[in-house]
Parts: structure tokens; sequence; C-alpha cells
């Protein structure tokens, strides 16, 4: 059986998503591959984890009768994977009930330090074989707002929004004609998430906060000219800025470029987003930020 999920960043919305904010996602054109086989090895789980150059970056061997770990080469990693295996057949107990054996293979097509989604592209693949709530079990074990899981899923840009029922999904076209002057930069680290969200929920957050951030994500959308563009890019970076008590992105590093230029994500870390002319990969990779990635290459 073999499941593709694609990558994920978030647009607009960082941190605030997770107070029901809405946010408008983007699934990546890259993503990861999930092989998953019978093996004659009983009550055993074999785990393979290939990075983007095909090589093996991780490997364990679980049994699943006492959820244990046979041999591994990262220990940490091989715990994460019981975990969620756990998580499944607590869900599905049909899962690893008939001693069967199986053998996982995952191939990332990014970068693992770019942070697309190896995690979520891992959650939902394995919901979807399962046949378990992918939302569930990313609430028992790595957490976050869903919106990555719902990103594996789709073929377009999306609005996301978590709510007392459940996360809303709405498929929304973006009729940009300045898509040619976006720029994904890479920040040349892989920002912790649990560490970013620890340090938002320390924050005070208003109703007003969050209205006025829906407002921005629904002025993203229908955005149709560069210029009001980069307006609403420094608006959405004061606005976080403010309430996170951290310098923009632009300010603190790229004071000279030519447009403008919003975090993503986890601030500190992962992608930039950038409106700026022509010569913006060669300004970027002149500043040691070799990885640039046109929004035609990067969006489905």
């Amino acid at each position: 059986m073999q499941i593709y999920k694609h990558g994920k960043l978030l647009l607009t919305a960082e941190y605030a998503v997770l107070d029901g904010a809405c946010a408008l996602a983007l699934p990546t054109v890259k993503g990861q591959k999930f092989t998953i086989t019978q093996k004659d090895q009983a009550n055993t789980v074999i785990w393979q984890a290939l990075d983007c150059e095909g090589k093996l970056w991780f490997w364990a061997e679980i049994r699943t009768s006492d959820w244990t770990v046979i041999k591994t080469n990262e220990t940490g990693s091989a715990r994460a994977i019981i975990q969620l295996l756990k998580a499944i057949h607590t869900q599905n107990p049909s899962m690893f009930s008939n001693g069967s054996g199986l053998k996982i293979k995952c191939q990332l097509e990014f970068p693992q330090d770019w942070g697309l989604g190896s995690s979520s592209t891992l959650i939902a693949a394995m919901a979807e074989w399962s046949k378990t709530d992918p939302y569930w079990l990313s609430k028992k074990t790595f957490g976050g707002s869903g919106y990555d899981l719902a990103a594996a899923n789709m073929n377009g840009p999306f609005i996301y929004q978590l709510s007392e029922n459940g996360p809303k999904i709405k498929t929304t076209p973006l009729n940009w004609p300045f898509k040619d002057q976006l720029y994904f930069i890479h920040r040349n680290k892989k920002q912790n998430s649990r560490e970013s969200i620890a340090h938002y929920r320390n924050q005070s957050i208003s109703e007003a906060w969050l209205n006025q951030i829906n407002d921005l994500t629904q002025e993203f959308i229908q955005a149709r000219d560069a210029q009001d563009f980069g307006q609403l890019i420094r608006a959405h970076e004061s606005a976080i800025a403010e309430v996170l008590n951290l310098i923009p992105v632009k300010q603190e590093l790229f004071p000279d470029f030519k447009g403008e230029i919003k975090s993503l994500g986890g601030w500190g870390g992962d992608f930039m987003l950038a409106l700026g002319p022509k010569s913006s990969p060669d300004y970027f990779k002149a500043k040691g930020f070799p990885t640039v990635i046109s929004f035609a290459d990067m969006v489905r």
C-alpha cells in the first residue's frame, strides 16, 4: 500500500490559529511518500525513514506485543513512533492485534530542517492507513493546531479555523497577479514548534487582536495589487510582533530589502515569505540565505 501526503505552510494567523483565528494555509508541492507492506516477522514493525536524498536516517524494529524497541539507531525517534502506534491501537483496537508483521517505509521529498511537515504528513498517512482520526492522533502525540494535517490532504490553498466542533476547512483560490514576485526563503534553522507555542501561551491575547488577524487573513486572500499586499504584510508582522514582543524579521535582519518580508510559522526559524523584485533571490543568497524558492515551485 502506498500513501502520499503534502507538506504545509501557514501564510497568515501564525500562533493566533491556536485560539480560533482564521488562517490562510498552503499545501506544498513536496511532501512525503509512505509504503506499507506485510512481513512474516510476527508482532514486529520494521520502520525505515529516508531523507530527500534517499539516505536512511532513521530505522527501528518495534515489538507490538509489548510496545518495546527491539533495536534502533535513534531511541528518541523510536519512542515517538511507538507513541503513535499505540495511539492508533487505542482508537482502532483491530490494528496490531492479529500478530502480523509490517514494514513501513517513509520517503521525504524535502530536507528535514525545512519544517514543511515531516510529522504531520506522517500522522495523516498513518491515520488514512489505519482508518483513525488524524486530529485525535495528533492531540495524543505531537499536538498543534492541526492545519498541517488538513494541508496534507489538500490540493490547493484553504482557510483553516479551529472551533468547538472541530476544524473548519474551506478551499479558497488565490487570484494574485503578483505571484511571480513572491519567494520563500529558508532561515537556515528549524524552529521548535512547542517552544514557540509555549512562548505565545505566556502572552495576553484579546478578542480584538484575534478579530484583527481574521480581517488580515481575508484581506490577504482578496489582495489584487502587490503594493496593497506589501502593506498587509507589514500590518500582519506588526500585529504578531506586538503580542509576542519580538522584532519583525525585516527590521531584524533585512532592513535594506527593497520589498516586504513576512515570517511564517514559528518566528525565528523555517521559512519566510518575501514580496520583492526579480533580484530578490540574489539579495538573500548574498546575505547568506541560499535556499530561495519561487511561489510556483513551492505551492500546489
